[in-house]
């Protein structure tokens, strides 16, 4: 039996997030469930007993096709912790089917573009006849001590994690399992909570959980931020657009994780920026990562804080095949179509007025050769076209524009800034499209520049985004962003797009994809320690790179 479909809505406003404190209980334990954070965990769905624990099922299968990673959910909005020195850990859990799982993160772990950097972290997983226990020290993606204890579980069982200096205690039902090495996970002395329940079960029900410790000083709740930031200076690219005679989006790719924790990041992606492109939470393997299964909790929050601060949503993206759950892979052909109509009227449905635009169909265009020489006229040859021939483009569309009639669609693809069998591609196809009265209203540039012969030239990206507007569509730039150390070119790719933008009436945006090379998308895929990307308008330190002064300089012409 599968899980019951978690289409949740935040409940009440983002503010409440920042309840008071937990009431601190007897021999200095915190009630940890009593936290309101718990509202907006997409993990879990409250009942008379605490906290139903629902498989999610997430996964995230990486750009290359590679095997896919668990992306288990974690609590972000609380409770978070200041923990210092010793502490233990107390849960009580109950109706587990097949296993139950516990995970306490000393440091958030980071979805990049389309893969999950693990930092340290601890679980305890629960099932009928063992405990098993792993720890992420942050040098891998995987596990790098496990255990696994033979035990009898009852139907409702307590487990203990305690901290004694540099050994972990692990405990069941008042008795020691056995102990661990703490890999020194909680360094930097926090503390975030995670649960997650087998595939295709009931779950669990997290009916307890406490910390405590000798010293009620070591250990407190931090308050959830208050999201709402400051965007009163003039000089920022959001304020400097807005100030123009004809107002462009000034518009950025991020992910929750770095939102909700990195507290400076915040600053700069509320300061400098009016609209948001959710760099992951929309795709289908984040959003659907169960055939009866939406986890919309994260992106409602995503969307509410944007709302808060007077930031629009550029949804991103509906149907694209490099970001599906392995189910919808695995698909049958014929039952293709309705399972992408059903996707795109659920989760379009379910944002309708709050999300003002989308894309659709999100790199439609092939990268072989042999594709612009026979009846594929360009196309990739993905699980869709498969099944649908480029007709699947239309049915797309028309999904989209029933269930949010007032929302602007967009296609997005990229090297289409520069003359070649690509762009006559795409023209031709816009043009068979619009032939049989598909409503797409606009196109999205990517732009990225990732090599010698990526560059854009002014005159070209002009010449396109004019041909788009005699066919009355709408351009954005989408997802610019410059790789390489050599300032002058990034100044100049980003301000060439710019504008361009600025000096065309039909251009509604000019979007970066991502802001800091620390949570940039071409930081090294799988690789420990990090290796940041140069790509991005700041650098891995959060300090702004020449390209931001310049952008804003060209603003105030």
């Amino acid at each position: 039996m599968r899980c019951v479909v978690l289409v949740c809505l935040l409940i009440g406003n983002i503010i409440l997030l920042s309840a008071p404190n937990t009431v601190l209980a007897a021999k200095n334990a915190i009630n940890l469930l009593s936290n309101a954070g718990w509202a907006s965990y997409m993990g879990a769905t409250p009942v008379r007993e605490g906290f139903q624990i629902l498989p999610l099922d997430r996964e995230i299968t990486h750009q290359d096709g590679s095997l896919p990673q668990p992306n288990p959910p974690i609590n972000l909005f609380g409770p978070r912790l200041s923990v210092t020195g010793n502490f233990k850990l107390s849960a009580t859990m109950r109706d587990i089917d097949e296993w139950a799982s516990l995970r306490l993160y000393g440091e958030v772990p980071i979805v990049y573009d389309q893969w999950r950097y693990e930092r340290g972290s601890i679980e305890i997983r629960v099932a009928t006849s063992s405990v098993k226990v792993q720890i992420w020290d942050g040098s891998s993606s995987n596990s790098n001590d496990i255990r696994t204890y033979a035990v009898n579980i009852k139907s409702e069982t307590k487990i203990s994690l305690e901290k004694k200096n540099n050994t972990f205690i692990i405990g069941v039902d008042g008795k020691t399992l056995g102990t661990m090495p703490t890999h020194e996970i909680f360094s930097s002395e926090r503390m975030w909570i995670g649960t997650d329940a087998a595939p295709g079960t009931n779950g669990w029900i997290l009916t307890k959980l406490s910390i405590s410790t000798q010293n009620k000083k070591n250990i407190s709740v931090i308050p959830t931020p208050q999201f709402i930031e400051t965007k009163t200076d003039q000089h920022a690219l959001r304020n400097l657009a807005a100030n123009r005679p004809r107002s462009v989006a000034i518009g950025t790719a991020l992910s929750i994780e770095p939102l909700l924790v990195d507290d400076d990041f915040r600053k700069i992606a509320v300061g400098e920026f009016n609209m948001w492109t959710p760099e992951n939470s929309l795709k289908p393997q984040f959003v659907h990562p169960a055939q009866d299964v939406y986890a919309f909790k994260d992106i409602d929050t995503y969307i509410d804080i944007a709302a808060q601060n007077n930031v629009a949503i550029h949804g991103h993206s509906l149907v694209y095949h490099k970001s599906n759950p392995i189910w919808m892979n695995e698909t049958p052909t014929h039952e293709r179509g309705k399972i992408m109509v059903d996707h795109i009227t659920a989760v379009v449905g379910h944002f309708k007025g709050r999300i003002a635009q989308w894309d659709v169909v999100n790199e439609p265009l092939s990268n072989e050769r042999t594709a612009y020489k026979d009846d594929r006229k360009g196309l990739d040859s993905t699980l869709w076209y498969e099944a649908m021939g480029e007709y699947y483009i239309d049915i797309a569309f028309h999904a989209a524009r029933k269930a949010d009639p007032n929302a602007k669609l967009y296609l997005n693809d990229y090297g289409l800034e520069r003359d070649g069998e690509r762009w006559d591609a795409l023209i031709a196809l816009i043009k068979r499209l619009q032939s049989r009265g598909v409503p797409i209203d606009g196109i999205g540039f990517e732009s990225h520049i990732y090599g010698d012969g990526d560059y854009s030239d002014a005159e070209t990206l002009k010449r396109h985004m004019d041909e788009l507007a005699a066919l009355g569509l709408l351009v954005r730039i989408s997802e610019i962003d410059v790789t390489g150390d050599d300032p002058g070119a990034q100044i100049e790719q980003y301000l060439i797009a710019l504008d361009v933008c600025l000096r065309s009436p039909n251009c509604t945006a000019f979007s970066t994809w991502g802001i800091t090379d620390r949570y940039g998308s071409t930081t090294r895929t799988d690789r420990y320690p990090l290796i940041y990307g140069t790509s991005l308008l700041w650098d891995s330190n959060l300090k702004p790179k020449p390209s931001v002064y310049m952008l804003k300089q060209r603003l105030q012409q």
